[in-house]
């Protein structure tokens, strides 16, 4: 078995590019080979890596770049020096709209949609970081209007095109393992806080704290604890460990299983501070029955010092991160990220593993958005598993108590604390049409 990857590994070698025709005449770019014309909102940390990536392709022309920190703005701009600098997306959009084609978004969390229905609104093509979303009613509407407005979209969970998670899926779905009975899913990751309150601190001068903070409550700035690192572990901004890592770990379950939405979900976790996310959560999923899942299928998600207990298991130890796939007749280790490890059934004979190519997941979009083939990850596959992980993130508020959800209302008819967690409101000044 390939030892796991961690991410600078991965976007040491996720090089390859996928190939893709153009279909026609393009409605963008010029001369005889189009380009796609490409604003990033959002440059620094991931953003500067999704950065690096969209620069490597050929085709495509980075016309514009906005970030909220003067040095990450800096730096991009060495990079991608023909591009227009801005400090507000919101003012990027308004007067380059008619010189862009498309947009990736890249901020902390609690921005992604704001940004990414602004682009849509617009017509434009649109790659956004995971999760897709900060709340589930956001989710939906991005799913809806990217389908309404036909526009190409892609959500950052990069892994997803993987040789690893694509031969997972492969396996399962050809039935390697037979009808699958549980999904046990974890990280050691811990993105929550139990610390002292934070003390306000002087904005840095590099720093537009207003527009950082854009749609969320207004609150000091407290050097440390939100930009440009700690955001994940607050409520209002980030979406803790199953934000950042159960996007990941979640998405080969998904789609192998073809999983859906929920229609209930608990948290056995320790009750979290007020404004924070814990540092132990445990989540479990029911889902109706499918060809590919049997009765009573169960999905539990773990972070943190919260671990599945592998006794019974046909192993001994778990890695760092991944997922346990139990089923009629076999089990499968799927480590984030490495080759998935078949354990068929003393009377079964253990498939051939044969591995399915990978593809670099920035340029598939960019080659979709050009007239190639259909993205994996847009918002239509996007939408519904953010879903899946914000309602495990509400649950984790509520621990002990069964949220019943109603997916076509986009409800939790039995708990109506739950239920509001669902929207929030956006700051005023900050409201966006379309959420």
């Amino acid at each position: 078995m390939s030892r796991p990857l961690d991410r600078r590994d991965f976007l040491r070698t996720s090089s390859a590019l996928a190939a893709g025709l153009a279909l026609g005449p393009l409605p963008f770019g010029r001369g005889d080979e189009p380009k796609l014309r490409l604003a990033g909102i959002g440059v620094g940390g991931m953003g500067s890596a999704d950065l690096g990536q969209f620069l490597q392709h050929p085709r495509v022309e980075v016309v514009a770049i906005c970030d909220v920190d003067a040095r990450h703005l800096a730096a991009a701009g060495e990079r991608a020096p023909k591009a227009k600098r801005f400090t507000d997306w919101r003012k990027m959009l308004a007067t380059m709209s008619d010189g862009i084609d498309a947009v990736h978004v890249s901020t902390p969390d609690h921005t992604h949609a704001p940004a990414s229905m602004s682009a849509m609104n617009l017509g434009k093509h649109v790659y956004c970081q995971k999760p897709l979303t900060h709340d589930v009613h956001e989710a939906r509407r991005l799913r809806l209007a990217a389908a309404e407005r036909k526009v190409v979209t892609q959500m950052g969970i990069q892994i997803h095109s993987t040789s690893e998670y694509r031969t997972a899926v492969k396996l399962v779905r050809d039935g390697a393992i037979g009808k699958v009975e549980e999904v046990h899913s974890f990280s050691n990751k811990d993105w929550g806080y139990r610390g002292p309150a934070p003390e306000a601190s002087p904005v840095p001068d590099h720093l537009a704290w207003d527009l950082w903070l854009g749609t969320a409550p207004a609150r000091p700035y407290a050097d440390g604890h939100y930009h440009p690192g700690n955001w994940r572990r607050w409520v209002d901004f980030g979406c803790g460990t199953m934000g950042d890592m159960g996007i990941h770990i979640l998405d080969p379950v998904a789609k192998a299983l073809d999983l859906g939405l929920p229609r209930s979900i608990v948290s056995r976790s320790e009750k979290p501070p007020a404004d924070s996310h814990g540092v132990a959560n445990r989540v479990e999923y029911e889902f109706a029955g499918t060809d590919a899942i049997a009765e009573g299928f169960r999905l539990v998600w773990y972070d943190g010092a919260s671990r599945p207990d592998p006794k019974g298991w046909p192993i001994e130890e778990l890695p760092g991160q991944g997922s346990f796939f139990i089923g009629e007749r076999g089990c499968m280790l799927l480590p984030h990220i490495g080759a998935p490890r078949l354990f068929p059934a003393k009377d079964v004979e253990a498939p051939k593993v044969e591995p399915v190519a990978g593809a670099n997941h920035w340029h598939l979009w960019v080659d979709a958005c050009l007239g190639g083939a259909p993205t994996t990850a847009g918002f239509d596959y996007a939408g519904p598993l953010t879903e899946v992980l914000l309602l495990g993130v509400i649950a984790n508020r509520f621990p002990g108590e069964r949220l019943d959800y109603d997916a076509a209302k986009v409800a939790i008819p039995n708990h109506e604390g739950a239920h509001a967690m669902l929207r929030r409101r956006y700051r005023e000044g900050f409201e966006v049409k379309g959420l």
